[in-house]
């Protein structure tokens, strides 16, 4: 049973790091959609997330066991300056996992529209219950 699906966009920590000033002011334009590296459809269910990337874009899976931390809003990796309006309207969600072999941060923006990222709370409360 899936908890949640939307359209997501979304990045690793170090793909973030290696964007430059014209990215940053891009995302400041209408109808530009906050900074990202990939994009899919997002699917919550009880044992964790699944993105499937579209077209030619990678798969991620992220067992519910596998997460550290959960985390809304901005750091060096995922700055303001990313989103239009500065995050007014939408931050990024910060997801950590680590499976023992490796630690992977990855940055969500759920169902970005006009009005901002309309699921990034809600997907943040999901998560934040299924951890507790």
């Amino acid at each position: 049973m899936n908890l949640l699906d939307a359209r997501v966009l979304w990045s690793y920590d170090d793909e973030l790091e290696s964007k430059t000033g014209i990215n940053n002011i891009a995302a400041q334009f209408t109808g530009v959609p906050p900074v990202h590296d990939h994009t899919g459809v997002l699917v919550l269910t009880e044992q964790g997330l699944w993105v499937k990337g579209d077209d030619q874009d990678i798969d991620l899976k992220i067992s519910l066991g596998d997460i550290e931390e959960v985390y809304i809003g901005f750091d060096e990796s995922y700055q303001r300056n990313f989103v239009k309006n500065l995050g007014l309207l939408c931050q990024p969600l910060r997801i950590v996992t680590n499976d023992g072999i490796s630690k992977k941060t990855i940055y969500l923006i759920l169902d970005h529209n006009y009005f901002g990222c309309a699921k990034n709370l809600t997907l943040f409360d999901l998560l934040q219950e299924m951890l507790t």
